[in-house]
């Protein structure tokens, strides 16, 4: 067999390939016997039809199809590795002469990992900002928790305040119409600024449960719905029931509500909690700053078309959160954030291409590998997590691949971080308040300078039932691990990591480790 190799540009590679005649014809026979197993001749046993008769029947093109359909894999396979290509890129074929008793010849285009000349990475030394517990932080936790286990009440004999949640019914009309999908009954609204199409509930204060009452709004200008877009409307409404959020006071009770034996525990708990914390951001800080500093030492020619894929995965990650909470991808293009959002996303994308890349070579460079026993935890986590035998994840190639990626991912940035001098100093610039109402889950905590959340508020005014405007956050958990390119999973910890944070129930938080 020989091979020829062609570059193109930066990383382009076209790959060249001849097979002797012989051994194409070799791999056509096999292809005939292969279908004449396979499918039925008319007066013939599976697999006894002759040649000509399986040629008459299907074809020569169809037969030569079956043949390439095994022999190219097989050559381009031997070809790269051969060769050491190192490829990223599915191969694409573009030209093949297959004629019988004639040389098989081939050519394929496919990209090749970008060259990267690695600076300083062993041992750099980076000053981190150090994050440490705030004055107050056990009062706003002790405060969160009270806040989490609150209940709301049904409060009679009295008009409605700021802060109630009230349970109310009413009609929609526009142009004395009731509006499609405009009735509502047993409708639960915190009266709130910015709940509820504007001016709504300023109008509920003062109102008691019983007898119907009239508001007036305008929908906005920028109303989803457009044949309502600024106009007038007039809502009939019943309050059915005013209802206050009672918060529980911080003593033994609650404690053992939470697992713990009394108010003194529940504060060791959580200060053991929070302390925990803050090692945890110190640690992913640290680790942030560690491969900042060895990526920024590396020189890598990136090609445009390794950062496009990249933008267009995180993209398609946008698109499905917005789609589940019922946008159209279709609309959103038209809007300027969609703009803002795909320029941002492309210097996202380039900087985690970029980190994967020197990762990736640091990980050559040190020859670093996985043993099966360092998959062992990942494996069990993923058991536990959807809850399918250990046999059904460690089978799936593709599964396998990923976690194998992830390890190496957590074993070649704690290499560098092991190497480096780290010095902590006095952080003047993060304004990093710890604030613990909620959990920051990092595990791993790297984030290249982004954390992988695009948080940006969609007001999806609902147009029936008892669907009403309200602010939608979207944290979008980039956890691509550039399988596409064999790089190790740079991000997918802490993606990860943000999904087990957002699983975990605010009380967690009390419970010891």
């Amino acid at each position: 067999m020989k091979v020829t190799l062609d570059r193109e540009g930066k990383n382009v590679v076209h790959l060249g390939l001849e097979l002797e005649a012989e051994k194409a014809i070799r791999a056509y026979e096999k292809a005939c016997r292969q279908v004449s197993q396979a499918r039925n001749i008319p007066g013939f046993r599976k697999g006894k039809a002759p040649r000509a008769i399986i040629e008459k029947t299907f074809g020569v093109d169809y037969i030569k199809a079956v043949a390439l359909e095994d022999l190219v894999p097989q050559l381009l396979s031997k070809a790269i590795a051969d060769e050491s290509i190192d490829v990223i890129t599915e191969p694409q074929i573009e030209k093949c002469t297959f004629d019988l008793g004639s040389p098989l010849t081939f050519t394929a285009k496919f990209e090749v990992r970008p060259e990267v000349t690695l600076g300083e990475y062993n041992g750099v030394s980076v000053q981190v900002p150090e994050a440490k517990l705030p004055a107050d932080a056990m009062e706003r936790a002790l405060k969160s928790i009270a806040e989490s286990n609150s209940s709301l009440q049904a409060i009679p004999d009295r008009k409605v305040v700021v802060g109630d949640t009230v349970l109310l019914d009413f009609e929609c009309f526009v142009d004395n119409k009731l509006i499609e999908g405009g009735k509502a009954e047993g409708l639960v609204l915190e009266v709130k600024e910015g709940t509820f199409i504007e001016g709504f509930c300023d109008q509920l204060i003062g109102k008691e449960p019983g007898p119907e009452f009239e508001i007036n709004v305008k929908f906005p200008a920028d109303y989803r719905n457009t044949e309502l877009a600024g106009k007038d409307a007039n809502f009939k409404v019943v309050i059915k029931e005013i209802r206050q959020r009672v918060t529980p006071e911080i003593d033994d009770e609650l404690a053992k509500k939470l697992g713990q034996a009394n108010v003194e525990a529940l504060h060791g708990a959580l200060m053991e909690r929070l302390e925990e914390e803050v090692r945890q951001e110190n640690e992913m800080r640290s680790q942030r700053a560690v491969v900042e500093a060895v990526v920024a030492k590396a020189n890598v020619d990136i090609p445009e078309s390794m950062v496009e894929r990249e933008r267009d995965l995180l993209l398609q990650q946008v698109r499905r959160y917005l789609e589940q909470g019922g946008q159209t991808w279709e609309s959103f293009e038209q809007t300027d954030e969609y703009k803002a959002i795909r320029e941002s996303k492309m210097t996202e994308a380039k900087q985690r291409v970029l980190t994967s890349l020197v990762l990736g070579a640091v990980v050559r460079a040190e020859k670093l590998t996985i043993a099966d026993d360092e998959m062992g935890p990942y494996l069990a986590e993923l058991v536990a997590r959807y809850q399918v035998p250990i046999e059904q994840i460690t089978q799936n190639e593709e599964v396998r691949r990923q976690v194998m990626e992830e390890v190496l991912t957590n074993k070649v940035v704690q290499f560098l971080v092991e190497k480096a001098k780290i010095e902590y100093v006095e952080d003047t610039g993060h304004n990093h308040s710890h604030d613990h109402e909620h959990e920051h889950g990092h595990e791993h905590g790297h984030d290249h300078d982004h954390d992988h959340d695009h948080e940006h508020e969609h007001e999806h005014e609902h147009e029936h039932e008892h669907e009403h405007e309200h602010e939608h956050e979207h944290e979008h958990e980039h956890g691509h691990d550039h399988s596409h390119d064999h790089e190790p999973a740079v991000e997918k910890k802490e993606a990860k990591s943000k999904e087990k944070a957002a699983d975990k129930p605010k009380k967690a938080a009390t419970k010891k480790s």
